[in-house]
C-alpha cells in the first residue's frame, strides 16, 4: 500500500488558502460555469456580482491558470480567492 502525503504549502499557496479561508468565514460563495462561460459571486443580504461572456471568460482562464500553475490546490479554492477582491464592491 502506497501512502501518499499532502504536499507542503508554499508561501504562495498559502497565501491562496488563507484569500479562501477569509471567503468562506464570510459566506461568501463563488460559482464559476465554463460552459455558459458565467460567473456568480454571492452572499447572504448582498446583490450577487454576476459576469458573463468576455470578463467571465477572462476570469474562468485566470482561475485555470492558477490551478495549473499549482496543482496541489483544488480548482474551488483558486476561483474563490481570485474572487476576492471583486467583494471590495460591497464595501
Amino acid at each position: 500500500m502506497i501512502s501518499t502525503k499532502p504536499k507542503p504549502r508554499t508561501r504562495a499557496t498559502r497565501h491562496i488558502w488563507q484569500a479562501y479561508d477569509r471567503m468562506r468565514a464570510a459566506g461568501i460563495d463563488v460559482d464559476c460555469d465554463s460552459a455558459y462561460q458565467t460567473v456568480c459571486i454571492s452572499k447572504a443580504g448582498e446583490d450577487d456580482i454576476f459576469m458573463q461572456g468576455d470578463d467571465a471568460a477572462q476570469f474562468i482562464n485566470e482561475a485555470r491558470a492558477m490551478w495549473n500553475r499549482y496543482p496541489s490546490l483544488p480548482d474551488y479554492v483558486c476561483e474563490m480567492a481570485l474572487a476576492e477582491p471583486y467583494t471590495d464592491l460591497w464595501s
